[in-house]
């Protein structure tokens, strides 16, 4: 797997402690990606296939990653996932869905890495034909039913077919920001600020489908 940028300006692992915030997921689905689960090796592709399989399943409930998603404070946190917890957990496994079998990262972590609402608009623009508009494509009309999903549960089963069309056109995004909106998204006095930005990220136009798979 080959990187799309160069990792000096990435956050090394555990730099920050806790899952407390929204930095504090980033910083977490950052460094494991870039300095762990990106790697060739057989540990890294080991994870990369249980981060697959773990799509969809509660957080905490497959112990080969427990490392990777759980929380790290010594303080009790209670019976269920936290609110961090199950954003690493969400970002983590959406991005090995979205990795695949790519050959270049998926992850973005370029000077300017594309968020996850741009780069659906990138892929929009690859549909569209014509007259159609992007707000006609497949991909839009998937990410409509996601952002209106009732349950933070709903939310990740329809983010699961828009990265498998990122994936496809070979688009990538930024998972450490899309695990900041994961967290923020489960607070319902954030979720709507959440989803106003994602509808910004699309509004904008993007550059061209050559240069995003660069």
């Amino acid at each position: 797997m080959t990187s799309n940028s160069a990792e000096s300006g990435t956050t090394p692992i555990r730099e920050v402690s806790g899952l407390s915030s929204g930095q504090a997921v980033r910083s977490r689905v950052n460094g494991l990606i870039v300095h762990r689960l990106s790697k060739d090796t057989p540990s890294a592709r080991a994870l990369r296939a249980q981060l697959r399989s773990a799509l969809g399943k509660e957080t905490g409930s497959i112990p080969a990653i427990w490392d990777l998603t759980l929380d790290d404070e010594s303080q009790y946190l209670g019976n269920n996932p936290t609110r961090g917890e199950k954003a690493v957990h969400g970002a983590l496994t959406l991005w090995a869905r979205h990795q695949g079998s790519n050959q270049h990262q998926m992850h973005d972590v370029s000077d300017r890495p594309r968020q996850f609402a741009s780069a659906i608009r990138v892929v929009a623009e690859q549909q569209h034909r014509g007259e159609k508009r992007a707000e006609e494509t497949p991909i839009y009309r998937s990410f409509s039913a996601a952002i209106q999903a009732p349950t933070y549960e709903g939310l990740l089963v329809r983010l699961r077919s828009l990265v498998s069309q990122l994936g496809a056109a070979g688009v990538p995004c930024d998972y450490g920001h899309l695990a900041s909106d994961l967290f923020y998204w489960q607070d319902p006095s954030r979720r709507t600020s959440v989803v106003r930005n994602w509808g910004r990220q699309f509004a904008r136009t993007t550059q061209t489908a050559s240069e995003s798979a660069q």
